[in-house]
């Protein structure tokens, strides 16, 4: 089976933006190249599942501050 392919900073930045009111919009405007390389470090490679689980969570956090 294929390994899932890493995403760079740009590519992720780019999903997120693509995915912006499914989550991402926490990722494109809050995360810069440092939160990257830390999540990263400390995670493992973000792939594009990966990323949908972060936007999830991102999404779901804000539906439960707002009340939704």
């Amino acid at each position: 089976m294929a390994r899932a392919k890493a995403m760079t900073f740009d590519e992720l930045m780019e999903y997120a933006r693509q995915n912006y009111a499914k989550g991402g919009d926490g990722v494109f405007e809050c995360w810069d190249k440092h939160t990257f390389d830390d999540y990263v470090k400390e995670y493992g490679a973000i792939t594009k599942t990966k990323a949908r689980q972060i936007f999830r969570l991102y999404k779901e956090t804000m539906d439960d501050e707002m009340g939704w």
